[in-house]
């Protein structure tokens, strides 16, 4: 039978949190090079137009040349098609503000993130409030940049021939707030694991919990002699 005291049952490896804290500082960095990348590219940043020749209008049709050109015509003319298609939503991207909003909640995220990041690693009983914050964040940055953006991002891929898959741009709205979802279900389960301190009942498990001695009980007229 296993003894334990009940201070104890917490006494947890403190890896969990740090492991935990250590993926919250990739993210961050993640974060961080996120915001400078959008401040020196923008919103088209880096994308397959930027190594390779832009297309150019093709023109008039050839209604006269020979069956190669025409085809040629038909496959520059789907190329520059595209292209005013993903230039036209890159502006849409660029007037509904998706930057600015992406680089504010990108700030909040550093502000909270760095305490958060400390809680978790010396287990602080705040460890639970900031992990609460540093998610509600996330959810909240991500699912508004996910409205914003959604509508323009389906109607583009209706237009480029993508219609088919214009439903998974519509349904970021839902997903785009797991990850923050994931940090606060994380931050419950951590700090139940360090800082909970409930009775647990003998089980099945013959887990018995060490109590301090009562002295002194004073049954009343009650008492049983034996």
């Amino acid at each position: 039978m296993i003894q334990m005291d009940i201070n104890s049952i917490n006494d947890h490896s403190p890896w969990w949190a740090r492991a935990f804290a250590i993926f919250l500082g990739f993210m961050l960095l993640a974060t961080v090079a996120n915001f400078f990348y959008l401040e020196i590219f923008g919103i088209n940043g880096i994308n397959h137009y930027t190594f390779e020749d832009k297309p150019k209008d093709p023109g008039e049709y050839p209604a006269n040349g020979t069956e190669e050109e025409q085809r040629n015509y038909n496959n520059s003319l789907r190329e520059w098609d595209d292209y005013q298609s993903y230039m036209e939503m890159m502006d849409e991207l660029e007037d509904s503000y998706v930057t600015e909003i992406s680089q504010i909640f990108a700030v909040l995220t550093i502000l909270i993130g760095v305490p958060t990041i400390a809680m978790f690693w010396t287990q602080n009983e705040k460890m639970l409030h900031f992990g609460l914050a540093f998610g509600a964040i996330s959810v909240i940055g991500e699912v508004w940049k996910a409205y914003i953006s959604s509508e323009i991002v389906a109607k583009f891929m209706e237009s480029a021939g993508g219609g088919d898959y214009a439903w998974i741009a519509k349904t970021s709205i839902f997903t785009s707030g797991m990850c923050g979802i994931f940090y606060i279900a994380l931050a419950i389960v951590l700090h139940n694991m360090y800082h909970s301190l409930n009775e647990i009942p003998e089980s099945g498990f013959h887990l018995n919990v060490d109590t301090p001695p009562t002295e002194g009980l004073n049954h009343g007229d009650n008492d049983i002699q034996h």
